[in-house]
């Protein structure tokens, strides 16, 4: 990891690093693998495909969780049809890693975020990063009441 940083801090870095994406969520066939790149990559034999993305940082704004939004490029992708698989109630998780290109099996930063409120349209899919979803969940995911469990009451 050291020698990562130092190259990324030098004026000129000859061998740069690639930013890689995992999405996952249990309705979908497997994860999306998606490489921030022009052309496929290869990292721990997992193929990335190339698929340009890129985030809008989230603003300070007191009393409310950071909300990073997620964008990346549907033309002529299959993605939407990968997303509208989402199964209900259930939590997309996206894998943001980065690796140098040079040691493309070592991951040097890896960032989980939870993936909610997507938004597809025809030339892009944007989703919005952020665990305030995931606060906002009750800590029980049943609740007993005389309708959902009528044999304790």
């Amino acid at each position: 990891m050291t020698q990562f940083r130092e190259r990324n801090q030098r004026l000129t870095n000859t061998v740069g690093h690639v930013e890689l994406l995992e999405v996952t969520n249990p309705g979908f066939t497997g994860p999306m693998h998606i490489c921030n790149d022009v052309q496929d990559f290869t990292s721990k034999g997992i193929t990335y495909i190339a698929l340009p993305f890129g985030f809008t940082l989230p603003d300070d704004v007191s009393g409310q969780s950071p909300r990073m939004q997620l964008v990346m490029d549907n033309v002529g992708r299959d993605i939407s049809t990968e997303l509208e698989r989402r199964l209900p109630g259930s939590t997309t998780m996206a894998r943001l890693i980065i690796a140098a290109r040079d040691t493309p099996d070592v991951h040097e930063h890896v960032f989980w975020m939870p993936i909610t409120g997507v938004v597809i349209t025809g030339t892009t899919a944007s989703a919005t990063a952020s665990v305030q979803d995931l606060m906002d969940q009750a800590a029980c995911k049943q609740i007993a009441n005389p309708f959902t469990l009528p044999g304790i009451f």
